[in-house]
């Protein structure tokens, strides 16, 4: 039942990426970004309610400020990648976020990356170059970029929530997100929206909408299940994303695109049950070594 949930998330991803791929040709993409927060923001009031209203107050406001501009960032990135590709190109380069986690905490938290990790992430790395076509210059086109930009600020937000869960409550960490990225979409909309149409105002409500639910059915899979089980199941949304394309947007992949995709998915499945395994080798081994002591 609970892999529904995550599957049933996946889903609505998928669909309210769909939503905001329209939004941005018929629409207003800037103001469906101030939506999708505005949402995520108020889902917090019964989940407050219901923590017996936990503090907010922090003594770590510059990584809660640092994570919901890379929270803002990504989605910015993202959307501005669905103006310019496909949609199922858009989010597969964007869950492609899975391979840059490891090397992030590699860089940052000097955590090393095991051998299994390392065959993943060639695998996806791969399949990034095969999905996203790169020229034989090696440049890539501007919806490429953006969408791989998109899945760096997403491994570096996912990154900063271990830094951050060592001393903050669950509920300040996705306060500050939403709080964060909501200000600064605000002031991205007001910089750069135009009059909207009568027509986009229930793609903008939509896409608030969709994001709200996915996060909630994904709060509440995490509560439950390891969140490599969860990203795992997660990464289906890919699949949905080739649906969604053929039905709404009438393309159709070629083979390159399909093969590429396979690539990562494979690559972000091994890296995630690789740092898994090594986990529970160091685990292990300090248990054991804990053991001797005693």
């Amino acid at each position: 039942m609970k892999l529904l949930v995550v599957v049933a998330s996946a889903v609505i991803y998928a669909l309210m990426s769909a939503v905001m791929k329209e939004a941005s040709t018929t629409g207003d993409a800037s103001v469906a970004l101030v939506a999708r927060y505005i949402f995520a923001c108020a889902t917090l009031a019964p989940i407050y309610l219901a923590s017996g209203r936990p503090t907010v107050r922090t003594s770590q406001l510059r990584w809660h400020l640092l994570r919901g501009a890379l929270g803002f960032a990504m989605f910015l990135c993202y959307t501005l990648a669905l103006e310019r590709m496909p949609l199922q190109n858009a989010m597969v380069l964007n869950s492609s976020y899975l391979l840059f986690v490891p090397l992030l905490m590699l860089v940052f938290m000097r955590q090393r990356v095991g051998p299994v990790a390392v065959a993943g992430l060639a695998l996806g790395f791969a399949g990034i170059v095969v999905v996203a076509g790169a020229r034989p210059d090696g440049f890539l086109d501007w919806g490429s970029l953006l969408a791989l930009a998109s899945g760096v600020a997403s491994a570096g937000a996912n990154v900063l929530v271990a830094r951050l869960r060592r001393t903050e409550s669950s509920f300040s960490v996705v306060f500050y997100f939403f709080g964060v990225s909501l200000l600064l979409s605000f002031g991205w909309a007001l910089i750069t929206s135009n009059s909207l149409s009568v027509g986009s105002w229930w793609l903008i409500f939509a896409v608030g909408a969709l994001s709200a639910v996915y996060q909630q059915l994904l709060a509440y899979a995490l509560k439950h299940l390891s969140s490599e089980l969860v990203s795992s199941v997660m990464a289906s949304s890919m699949v949905f994303g080739f649906a969604l394309d053929m039905l709404l947007f009438h393309y159709f992949p070629a083979v390159r695109e399909y093969a590429g995709s396979a690539l990562i998915l494979v690559g972000a499945l091994v890296v995630l049950w690789g740092n898994r395994i090594r986990s529970s080798q160091r685990n292990l081994a300090r248990l054991e070594c804990e053991a001797g002591r005693g």
